[in-house]
């Protein structure tokens, strides 16, 4: 069977989209890290308030993700399909990321008007960018075996932008005091103003090499697309109801506050934070860069599954130790590491199955659909984030957590609630790896029904006066 083996990509391409993505997740890490803690310790509006805000804004914008990929489906002009939506998002979306962090002097029912309007804001930017941005590597190489490469190095330089913040809070901090407002505005600008810069090089440094000519698809059409395209459904599926896999990224701030009971004198909750996350992101980072050789020998059905046994492994583990002998920084920096190793190589081989998604919908319809395709990747990635956000408060509730207050940023909280946030911690991530095992059983692009697809594709872009693979640099 012929399949394209040729490569595409330049020098350039790869360090562009790379460091590109080093910026957006910079900046997205920001916001994800820190905008909870900072609703509900800095700006103090509550813990009912904050899971209102996360939950709703980022429920809508996520099913405002498939119309983004249908304006970009629409889109013909001289720069690309891609390329004009990734010079219009990142300056405003740097801009909105640092008004985000200022604290006005409103009563409170200003403040949560204030960070609600702004939050939206920046989920609106955020789309506009993060659709084109990750059709990209589908349209920038037809090659599959490239494409894995390629993402694999760029996820590298994306985990990297997405820890950095991790590291500047604690530095922030040394020159504007712990858990202050100012220490977080000052993340807040590093982050917009180098993030939105690096961004810029997506528009700058891309090229789109898979084009299609022909009509612009109906809206109707882009839908029916996406419903037909089930190894995407599946893996979007296998996703939502995994959200509580990376629970604990959301909580570090709240498990070093209130969890740890042997932090040394000098590690501020931030710093702890900080140390237990380097494990999630330096193991997850080493599984990334062992990704292509695993996907030599294994398919990504394969890979997923031991991912989400190695990820139960760790959680049962925290569990076990943590009721028993009580929560540990070092305990949670072993975890993470463990856990951070599935969760790495579950999310890259993810990104390459819904690369491939498009594909696979090209063989069945004939038609390449990357932005309403793409989009499901997002409203995925988007409702993942809306439900762990608006849960984790919500979850400090129910187990008796006390609020914090302008004046007591950090209120004692009884044994009870300290339990009840380590067994949220542990055992919603174990019910996540379970769902996501459980979906990935109807995940069926594997093995020789890829490869005749492959080849049969192959043969159809030869064939075709509509779709067309460009030999550019």
């Amino acid at each position: 069977m012929e399949i394209n083996d040729k490569n595409y990509l330049t020098r350039k391409n790869k360090f562009c989209f790379a460091a590109s993505g080093f910026g957006q997740n910079l900046i997205g890490a920001t916001v994800n890290s820190y905008l909870m803690f900072f609703m509900t310790h800095i700006t103090a509006i509550g813990y009912f308030a904050t899971t209102v805000i996360m939950f709703i804004a980022k429920t809508i914008d996520a099913f405002n993700d498939p119309f983004m990929g249908v304006v970009v489906d629409k889109t013909h002009s001289r720069m690309g399909k891609l390329r004009p939506y990734l010079l219009a998002a990142p300056i405003p979306l740097a801009l909105v990321t640092v008004l985000m962090f200022v604290v006005p002097g409103f009563e409170r029912p200003g403040r949560i008007a204030y960070i609600a309007m702004l939050y939206v804001l920046w989920d609106i930017f955020y789309t506009i960018g993060d659709i084109p941005f990750w059709s990209s590597p589908a349209a920038m190489t037809p090659n599959p075996k490239e494409r894995v490469k390629f993402i694999t190095f760029s996820r590298l330089f994306h985990s990297a932008g997405g820890a950095l913040p991790l590291l500047l809070l604690p530095l922030t901090e040394i020159f504007c005091g712990a858990k202050t407002k100012e220490s977080y505005l000052a993340v807040a600008v590093i982050s917009g103003v180098v993030g939105g810069a690096l961004y810029m090089l997506a528009f700058f440094g891309t090229t789109e090499r898979v084009v299609s000519s022909a009509a612009s698809p109906s809206v109707k059409e882009c839908f029916r697309y996406l419903f037909r395209n089930k190894p995407l459904l599946v893996v979007v599926l296998a996703n939502v109801l995994g959200f509580g896999r990376a629970l604990r990224t959301v909580a570090g701030l709240y498990l070093t506050t209130y969890l740890c009971h042997d932090m040394p004198s000098f590690m501020t909750p931030a710093l702890g934070n900080t140390f237990m996350m380097a494990g999630f992101a330096v193991s997850g980072v080493l599984s990334m860069l062992f990704t292509p050789m695993v996907v030599k020998k294994y398919n990504y059905r394969t890979i997923t599954w031991a991912c989400c046994v190695l990820g139960i492994t760790g959680d049962l583990i925290l569990l076990a130790v943590g009721l028993s002998a009580g929560c540990s920084i070092y305990l949670l920096l072993g975890v993470q590491t463990i856990t951070g190793m599935a969760y790495g190589m579950a999310c890259n081989v993810n990104y390459a199955m819904i690369s491939e998604s498009i594909d696979y919908l090209e063989w069945k319809e004939g038609a390449r659909a990357e932005g309403v395709s793409i989009s499901m990747q997002t409203l995925m990635n988007k409702l993942v984030g809306a439900i762990q956000s608006g849960v984790m408060p919500m979850l400090m509730l129910l187990v008796g957590f006390i609020e914090p207050t302008e004046n007591n940023p950090s209120p004692p909280q009884t044994d009870g609630a300290l339990q009840g946030l380590l067994i949220v911690v542990c055992v919603v991530p174990v019910i996540g790896w379970i769902l996501t095992a459980v979906c990935m059983k109807f995940y069926d692009f594997v093995g020789e029904k890829r490869e005749k697809i492959y080849a049969e594709l192959y043969e159809q872009r030869k064939n075709s006066s509509e779709v067309r693979v460009l030999d550019i640099a």
